[in-house]
């Protein structure tokens, strides 16, 4: 059973939702870096001149929830915070006809209840993003159309909207993850005008490689129904857990360490290794380790250990103080 603080946050979601059939805040609130890799052109570089501020503009001012959701609170919650999205991209060549090869590192928070502390949400590092682009470009949300450089960034988007809100209402992102999952399909789909379908640009996977992370396993996974139990677990994180540092941070702690034995639960049951279930220790080992530092409980770290096996090193390093 949730918390009383979940019926505090439901109460206020709603009410945003009743004030917000007009008005609409802004959803997104991004800071976007662009880094050039070695190698990377320096004649090039100038067509970015006015790229990241094209780029963060583009996720701050677009409304991607669409005015049919916040009207029908009995379908999704909605806040009055922006998602909180750092957005890295790392542009590592580019060709004569003005189209490049990039990683985009997708952060996102939401503030803990109570404080000004922030817990990662989703953290997610795409090595396949192509595209082609020119400067000065004008961007506009088109969900329905298929775009190179636009529908990565609202697939993305669309992720970060859906694990805000799973944090804050047991499966309260499904409906942004099957928006995502609908720019995936699009994206398999669409036969791009500056690749052949050969080409791996993320969104086409024939073999899906068990526990692989990709855009396309990423929301079959959170849309699989066998995964609600471990993303009621992640609600359960904060609306039982983190938020609840701030006034009780022992029992925070003793939460998140129960929370633990069922993590190893739902990781024994599962045929073969998640993508999702490893998203989340990758976005939460740091934030785990440091919560558990001089924790009482030993066996605590085991459990870390037992559910996040390559971060061994780094929990016994925090557990006995070197680090």
């Amino acid at each position: 059973m949730f918390k009383h603080r979940f019926i505090a946050c439901f109460i206020a979601l709603s009410c945003f939702l009743a004030a917000s059939t007009i008005l609409h805040a802004q959803e997104i609130r991004a800071t976007v870096n662009v880094d050039f890799a070695p190698g990377f052109e320096i004649n090039e570089q100038d067509n970015f001149a006015s790229f990241r501020q094209e780029i963060q503009a583009y996720f701050n001012t677009q409304i991607f929830t669409g005015k049919e959701w916040k009207n029908e609170a009995d379908k999704i919650l909605w806040k009055d915070e922006p998602v909180q999205m750092n957005v890295t991209i790392t542009l590592l060549n580019g060709t004569q006809t003005s189209y490049y090869n990039a990683t985009m590192l997708v952060v996102a928070k939401r503030t803990l209840f109570g404080t000004k502390k922030q817990s990662v949400t989703m953290q997610i590092l795409d090595t396949k993003v192509k595209f082609p682009y020119q400067r000065g470009a004008s961007f506009s949300f088109q969900p329905l159309r298929f775009d190179d450089l636009l529908s990565v960034l609202d697939y993305y988007a669309m992720l970060a909207i859906g694990y805000d809100l799973d944090s804050f209402y047991p499966l309260g992102g499904t409906p942004y993850f099957q928006k995502a999952q609908q720019i995936l399909q699009l994206g398999a789909n669409t036969q791009s005008q500056y690749m052949s379908m050969s080409v791996d640009n993320g969104w086409r996977e024939t073999a899906i490689e068990p526990g692989k992370i990709s855009r396309t396993s990423i929301v079959g996974e959170l849309l699989e129904s066998r995964y609600n139990d471990f993303r009621t677990l992640n609600a359960a994180y904060y609306l039982n857990a983190l938020d609840f540092l701030g006034d009780k941070p022992d029992e925070a702690k003793a939460t998140v360490d129960e929370l633990l034995t069922k993590y190893a639960d739902f990781k024994d049951k599962l045929p073969n290794r998640s993508a999702i279930f490893q998203l989340f220790f990758d976005s939460k080992f740091r934030e785990l380790a440091d919560l558990f530092r001089g924790y009482k409980n030993d066996k605590v770290w085991d459990k870390l250990k037992y559910n996040d096996p390559s971060r061994t090193i780094i929990y016994e390093d925090t557990r006995t103080g070197r680090k």
